[in-house]
């Protein structure tokens, strides 16, 4: 008789949730990010977007909504999109993990490389210790490394001379008539100041505001130019010769508080710059290498199938593989167990057989609880080219091996299987990292030498575990 002793995944929710700044109205919006979130953990991606279109129109840049549908936006290969959506995020949150790491995934999509490392330096600033973005940061210097390429060049940022709003000539005109006091004049021109419009060394700024009388002709100046009379470059060179001679003080310092009117331009800057990356893919006819190869690795091991697959060897009872040999060496009873490994699955970029020796010694160095045995018993691995001599098979599967599986093995001796990832993340099929696979195959491998289940949940023969993703953004 067989036993199979399976490993489950302890299933999670997303974090992201509508901030409490929504306000509640008819379509409740809470109700509708949930309802999309449905959507989006099954995978379905275009009707969760729907849903988060709908609560932007309610709620403009909402930032858990932006960035959710970033993400379903990345995973449908809408990287301008994706793109997009986590811009916006920054504009208001520039220290957001989440939408730097999808900014470095979807210019890297794009393969703007150069760009893409850019952005994961900055999210791993803020988290340092990330195995996502070390990944990525990884495979992305790689690809530097091996494909050169002429990064596509930015828009110019400053912003150009061509907004002034009508307020601050307003100003002009009510303090040319002496209606409003320097300080209220002042205003206007540090809004002009900090957006570059006009362009002031800060050496050349006063501490104080004289009290010598202005002189008329500035007044009249100011005047002119409420009225469109005065060029806006005649105007800005009074103002100068304002803050110059210390008649008005203006702080130099950036406003934080963007504007819409900022927040637009800088926007449609962005846009620009993603329309010439497109363009500029066209015409080099870049090669690119895709930085989340989740996707690519699924595909190939479903076009393969069999090839990685032992599950006509899973259905063969454990009594059919050879028993493992032992023998008495320093008073301690000794058994020998020889491995065959399977390779990895096509296009996986993480070297999960080489941590397969921290499994070989965790269990090295146990003793084994071997009923009716009065001597210690402790057990050694050896890794064998021959399928028919080894006691266990080692295989790698990304298929679904069943609900919130991670794996499973025959108890005593025969097939050990691990799963590579699963659809739990965000929807799409996504790899785990090294030390969850690492953590499931020694589990497993635990049940090959006959352990059972325990009830510690610090033992690593708990029955749930909780795995972490190599390259999902909700990680």
């Amino acid at each position: 008789m067989k036993f199979i002793y399976l490993l489950f995944v302890i299933l999670f929710s997303s974090t992201l949730f509508i901030q409490n700044a929504i306000a509640q109205d008819n379509q409740d919006p809470e109700s509708m990010f949930n309802l999309a979130k449905e959507h989006f953990v099954k995978g379905e991606y275009n009707e969760a977007i729907t849903i988060y279109d709908d609560i932007l129109d309610i709620v403009p840049n909402n930032i858990s909504t932006l960035k959710m549908k970033g993400i379903a936006q990345s995973n449908l290969d809408q990287h301008a999109n994706s793109l997009k959506q986590f811009f916006k995020v920054l504009q208001h949150r520039p220290n957001d993990v989440i939408s730097l790491t999808g900014m470095g995934v979807g210019f890297g999509n794009l393969g703007e490389y150069q760009e893409s490392i850019a952005y994961f330096e900055k999210a791993s600033k803020e988290k340092p210790n990330s195995v996502v973005i070390n990944n990525y940061k990884e495979f992305i210097n790689k690809v530097i490394s091996k494909y050169p390429y002429t990064p596509t060049q930015k828009p110019n940022e400053t912003k150009q001379i061509t907004s002034i709003p009508e307020w601050i000539k307003n100003n002009a005109k009510w303090w040319s008539l002496t209606q409003i006091s320097d300080q209220d004049f002042a205003k206007g021109i540090e809004y002009l100041v900090q957006r570059g419009i006009i362009q002031i060394p800060e050496n050349q700024s006063s501490e104080g505001t004289s009290e010598s009388e202005l002189p008329s002709w500035l007044r009249k100046n100011a005047g002119w130019w409420s009225q469109g009379l005065l060029a806006d470059d005649e105007f800005f060179k009074s103002i100068q010769w304002l803050i110059n001679n210390g008649f008005i003080t203006v702080n130099f310092e950036k406003d934080s508080q963007k504007s819409q009117e900022d927040l637009d331009h800088e926007f449609y800057l962005f846009e620009k710059y993603l329309r010439d990356v497109s363009n500029n893919i066209s015409k080099e006819k870049r090669y690119i290498e895709y930085p989340n190869p989740s996707q690519d690795v699924i595909k190939k091991f479903l076009r393969d199938y069999i090839k990685w697959n032992f599950e006509n060897e899973v259905k063969t009872a454990s009594d059919k593989f050879p028993d493992p040999t032992y023998q008495i060496e320093n008073d301690v009873y000794v058994v020998y167990y020889k491995v065959f490994i399977n390779e990895q699955p096509s296009g996986l970029p993480l070297d999960h057989i080489s941590t397969l020796k921290n499994s070989f010694e965790f269990w090295e160095g146990r003793e084994l609880e071997i009923e009716n045995l009065d001597k210690e018993a402790r057990v050694k691995f050896e890794v064998t080219n021959l399928k028919h001599e080894a006691n266990v098979w080692i295989t790698w599967v990304v298929r679904n091996i069943g609900d919130g599986v991670l794996g499973h093995a025959h108890l005593g001796k025969g097939v050990v299987e691990v799963t590579l990832g699963d659809y739990n993340c965000d929807g799409s099929f996504q790899l785990y990292d090294i030390r969850s696979v690492e953590t499931i195959m020694t589990h497993e491998l635990g049940h090959s030498l006959g352990g059972k289940h325990v009830t510690d949940e610090n033992n690593i023969m708990y029955p749930s575990f909780n795995p972490s993703y190599a390259y999902c953004l909700l990680s």
